[in-house]
């Protein structure tokens, strides 16, 4: 995964793995992250790891790099692992290259699931297929699955039959807390505003966001909504939307640092989720540990990680949407209970716990290969 995107939530869970994992005296972690596009800094833990290879793409060489990446990744992994000559109890890989699988050299494998996005969403397209074909031989080969919700281990047995014994749900963390937030430029915002953070793939829903503002003069005349993060800034048919509903002012897009991300949700209304489906939803997390309120649907893993702490509304909603957003803004007491509801329910998780739960895995995992090493 390291080789296929910047900054990420799968990059991001395996960053945290490593950090917390190392400080482990007997737990040895041998990173391959190879030829790599991600920009994680990894300075603070990659001392403790056991081994370690990995060299940042060069810019200049991208394109030409980008087509023979896999092919050389591939090559450099199978010159990595047999330098250990012993081999590894556990193969843990970052995504769904069963390539790799002959090169790993390991007596066991773990995979984590994020969520089933490619199956119930991407099956028809021919990239989908190819990614659903890898990603169902790895899940098959695996001796234990970990996922991020008991939504996504629910999907699972249902869309692919995995026997429910082979795997953990471990729950996510998030280190804002940790974030210096940066101080916001007043003259990017006219008025005050709700946040929208990620894509906004299809099944991410961001038309309600836009038709809700479209039916309600009250959004339309005294807010904005800042859309962070995600692969692109607005789209045509976004924008075409917004011209010919008159919320064009409406909409601001903006990227960058997790220090701007912690500075809007500190002075968002609130943060404004219309995902139809996710594996776990990690800006739920830190908006609530931000002290920012939210507004989201009541679907697959969403509630297991707001908890009550949200105001839910309706997927087919914009009407609901648009009430629900009115209603965190008018009425202060129900907003102050929501952020003091977000700041408990964020305590319940950290990476700690992640980490705890899937060092447990793997133990088990180590001593079902160390019974099987002694015959």
């Amino acid at each position: 995964m390291f080789s296929l995107q910047r900054f990420g939530g799968i990059s991001r869970i395996f960053i945290e793995l490593m950090r917390e994992l190392s400080k482990k005296p007997d737990c040895g972690i041998h990173w391959f992250r190879g030829c790599h596009v991600d920009e994680y800094k990894i300075k603070d833990f990659c001392p403790r790891l056991q081994r370690y290879q990995g060299f940042q793409e060069p810019a200049l060489f991208r394109r030409f790099v980008g087509k023979h990446r896999q092919k050389l990744n591939g090559s450099i992994f199978s010159l990595f692992t047999r330098q250990f000559a012993g081999g590894y109890d556990i193969y843990h890989p970052t995504y769904y290259d069963d390539s790799l699988l002959g090169s790993a050299r390991a007596k066991r494998m773990a995979v984590t699931i994020c969520d089933m996005i490619p199956e119930k969403f991407l099956f028809s397209t021919s990239s989908g297929k190819k990614l659903i074909e890898t990603k169902r031989n790895i899940i098959h080969r695996a001796d234990l699955i970990f996922v991020i919700s008991a939504s996504t281990r629910n999907d699972l047995v249902e869309l692919l039959g995995v026997t429910e014994s082979k795997i953990r749900v471990i729950s996510l963390g998030s280190r804002m807390d940790e974030v210096k937030a940066v101080t916001l430029d007043p003259r990017l915002f006219q008025k005050p505003f709700f946040l929208y953070v990620g894509t906004r793939s299809k099944y991410k829903n961001f038309e309600i966001l836009m038709r809700a503002f479209a039916l309600s003069e009250r959004l339309k005349s005294d807010f904005q909504v800042v859309c962070f993060g995600g692969s692109a800034p607005f789209l045509s048919p976004e924008l075409v939307f917004m011209k010919e509903n008159g919320i064009l002012d409406n909409f601001i897009y903006l990227n960058g640092s997790d220090a701007l991300l912690k500075g809007l949700y500190g002075k968002a209304k609130a943060l404004v989720y219309t995902s139809r489906y996710e594996g776990f939803g990690l800006p739920l997390l830190e908006a609530m540990e931000c002290g920012c309120p939210v507004v989201c649907c009541r679907v697959s893993s969403i509630p297991e990680v707001t908890g009550p702490a949200a105001l839910f509304f309706d997927p087919d909603s914009p009407e609901e949407l648009a009430s629900c957003m009115q209603k965190i803004v008018q009425d202060s007491s129900l907003r102050n209970t929501m952020i003091g509801q977000g700041l408990d329910r964020a305590k319940e998780f950290s990476w700690e716990k992640t980490a705890s739960a899937v060092w447990n895995g793997y133990q088990e995992l180590a001593g079902l290969s160390y019974e099987i090493a002694r015959g």
